[in-house]
């Protein structure tokens, strides 16, 4: 048994215990086991957990030796536990964090396409933070450790902000965090850039759909076309989007409509089609979707196709920086 499964199980074990203590869901246990240990204190609330419990997780957590972790570790092991805590408390799909490797592709966009200036960046479907996070640590490396952003996240649903939460301060990023739904307005000043993985699916609120242009002329609306309007209204312009979204609504019959639509209000940047092995089937299969808003700055040019085969090792990623590379110097520079 490797390292990082040996302390898996020892967390699963603290986090199991806690959660019998106090009668909530794993993802809560979850949550105030990383807050116990964070704060290097055991909460107690209202005699919950009772004083047996706190001295079996005191020597539980004493185990853990949870200060000579590193950060990196302590970040892998939280992702893997949301990973467990959406399954075992039956969450929405849609909630499942973003495979990493989708964080480097539209980081590579993003340290192209972005100026050298303060950025407020907002991910309007938050979930639990592993896309932006993964995103912010990368362009970090890339910046010398420079930090040039101001965070937002929206998220309706108050546990997945609390995921979001504790993994920013794991990952020693600050982050303004609002429960909301993300189709009523944003309650901070129009971002620069907007950082996604669209939810997929209806959108139960028929008043507030009938607010957006992508409504459906029948029953519910789809969540991912009022989602990406949604964005186009907030963004400021020449703000920048980077979103993933599902591939059918960009071709087919699912784009017939929306992408002419999409291509009069907003400046196409990229389509990149990700590999088919990272999705369980061809229904699930997703696209990473860069645009420009309009404004003064912003103007038309050739859009970045690519498919991407796999990712099986670094040279698929390095030809895809050519082929960036290449399109950047033609049309952007």
């Amino acid at each position: 048994m490797n390292n990082i499964e040996e302390l898996f199980n020892k967390f699963l074990d603290c986090i199991n215990c806690l959660q019998e203590a106090l009668n909530v869901s794993f993802g809560e246990a979850l949550t105030e086991t990383f807050d116990n240990l964070e704060n290097n204190q055991i909460k107690v609330e209202l005699g919950a957990p009772d004083k047996e419990t706190v001295a079996k997780l005191s020597k539980k957590y004493a185990d853990l030796h949870y200060d000579e972790l590193t950060q990196q570790v302590k970040v892998q092991l939280f992702t893997y536990l949301t990973l467990k805590a959406i399954n075992e408390d039956g969450l929405d799909p849609n909630q499942m964090p973003t495979p990493p490797i989708i964080a480097t592709i539209i980081a590579m966009f993003m340290q192209k396409l972005l100026p050298d200036k303060k950025q407020v960046i907002v991910d309007p479907a938050i979930g639990s933070g592993n896309l932006l996070f993964s995103i912010i640590n990368q362009l970090k490396k890339a910046n010398h450790s420079r930090s040039n952003f101001q965070l937002f996240g929206i998220d309706n649903d108050e546990e997945m902000l609390n995921f979001a939460d504790i993994s920013a301060h794991l990952n020693k990023i600050d982050i303004e965090l609002f429960c909301q739904d993300a189709l009523t307005p944003w309650l901070f000043a129009k971002p620069d850039i907007v950082v996604s993985d669209i939810p997929i699916g209806y959108y139960p609120d028929d008043d507030n759909a009938a607010n957006f242009a992508t409504e459906a002329e029948k029953g519910h609306s789809f969540a991912h076309f009022l989602f990406i309007e949604q964005i186009i209204k907030s963004l400021r312009p020449d703000g920048y989007a980077f979103l993933v979204v599902p591939q059918a609504i960009l071709s087919g019959k699912g784009g017939s409509d929306f992408m002419p639509w999409l291509s009069e209000k907003v400046y196409l940047r990229a389509i990149i089609e990700l590999p088919d092995n990272l999705f369980q089937n061809k229904f699930n299969q997703k696209s990473v979707l860069v645009f420009q808003n309009h404004g003064e700055q912003a103007k038309n040019c050739e859009v970045f196709l690519t498919k991407l085969d796999s990712f099986k090792n670094e040279e698929d990623l390095i030809k895809l920086n050519v082929k960036l590379n290449e399109w950047y110097t033609k049309n952007i520079h």
